[in-house]
């Protein structure tokens, strides 16, 4: 119903411009019908398919990014085959801090996240470390800064908590290591004279002039309008800040609602964390992918939309086996009530029940 009241708002006002985006957004919010097949599934089954799934994108990412490293017929085929299907794969040519990489990746490759928590606090088998590194590598060479940050944030919130060299070292290394990816993430989102810290600065701006323009704050410009967004010098119906996104094309009031139904899902788990470590970590992992996803145009298409899809599966099946238990726990305490109540006593040699 969301897009179709954006895509109402931008006909009566004449700013519907870009059918081509509208449509496709109306095809992507049709990925939250996988909930209604991966909800007959089992938790295990669930978080077990999205593991090997990401453990899959991780090595191939991995085999591809090497190859690349080759340059050559390797580097040319591989990124034609990215200019190609710009849908799926990315080439890119960064600078991390004065140091120029190439590479690729998948856009789906931001889902490895979940794999990594789930192999972190789940997964107990004889390749454990194995599969641990290949998916910290594969988004340490994604493309975008902000996996290599997430990544390495997972990995020091599983220190802390299992205290693997000792409560007092884990804890004060896990902290000092912290300090250094605050101070990292500084420097990379205030790196002067990089391309995409100047892109997404200057279309924030346009972002906030627009919202203050013909009451676009309060029910949005429509889907499918365009905007005139200074970081490209160019009109856009959309850009990478998707959150941005969300509160131009459908206003403060419906836009706002939009994005807590992204967060909805950790809100709903909020009861269940006390029980389970490995819940709260891959509910941590699921707000972390919401964030990149939100400098990133992912959010509002597929991939965000099957996150948001397997967090609400997740959500009704947890519901789903915290009421067994406790159906369980009521029938255990009514039978063992039932036993006391009907046992025969002995009363002058007369048996009463």
């Amino acid at each position: 119903m969301i897009p179709l009241w954006g895509m109402f708002i931008a006909y009566i006002t004449g700013s519907l411009s870009d059918n081509g985006y509208a449509m496709s957004q109306m095809r992507s919010m049709l990925y939250i019908s996988i909930f209604f097949f991966v909800v007959t599934m089992r938790l295990n089954v669930i978080l077990k398919a999205i593991w090997i799934n990401g453990i899959i994108m991780a090595v191939l990412t991995l085999i591809l990014f090497f190859l690349s490293q080759l340059g050559g017929v390797f580097l040319a085929a591989i990124y034609d085959y990215c200019n190609a299907s710009d849908n799926y794969t990315m080439a890119y040519n960064r600078n991390f801090l004065g140091y120029a990489i190439n590479g690729l990746y998948f856009k789906a490759g931001s889902l490895i996240i979940f794999s990594f928590i789930y192999n972190l606090y789940q997964y107990k088998g004889p390749f454990r470390l194995f599969f641990t590194i290949v998916l910290y590598l594969s988004l340490m060479v994604a493309g975008s800064r902000t996996p290599m940050l997430v990544q390495t944030m997972i990995l020091l919130v599983y220190l802390y908590d299992k205290n693997i060299f000792g409560k007092f070292l884990t804890r004060v290394s896990a902290l000092l290591f912290l300090g250094v990816l605050v101070m990292v993430t500084y420097l990379l989102a205030t790196q002067e004279k990089e391309s995409s810290n100047e892109v997404k600065y200057d279309n924030f701006e346009s972002y906030v002039e627009d919202m203050g323009d013909k009451g676009h704050s309060i029910w949005g410009a429509g889907l499918g309008s365009e905007f005139y967004a200074k970081g490209r010098g160019l009109k856009l119906s959309y850009t990478e800040l998707s959150y941005m996104d969300i509160l131009r094309i459908y206003g403060l009031p419906v836009g706002l609602c939009f994005v807590f139904l992204f967060f909805a899902p950790c809100f709903w788990l909020w009861k269940y964390f006390p029980r389970s470590q490995f819940l709260k970590r891959y509910c941590l992992g699921y707000v972390l992918f919401l964030i990149l996803s939100g400098t990133n145009p992912l959010l509002l298409g597929s991939i965000g939309l099957t996150a948001l899809s397997l967090f609400m599966a997740i959500v009704n099946k947890t519901s789903e086996m915290e009421k067994e238990k406790k159906e369980l726990l009521l029938d255990a305490g009514k039978s063992e009530s039932t036993e006391e109540e009907t046992e025969p006593l002995v009363v002058d040699n007369c048996l009463l029940r």
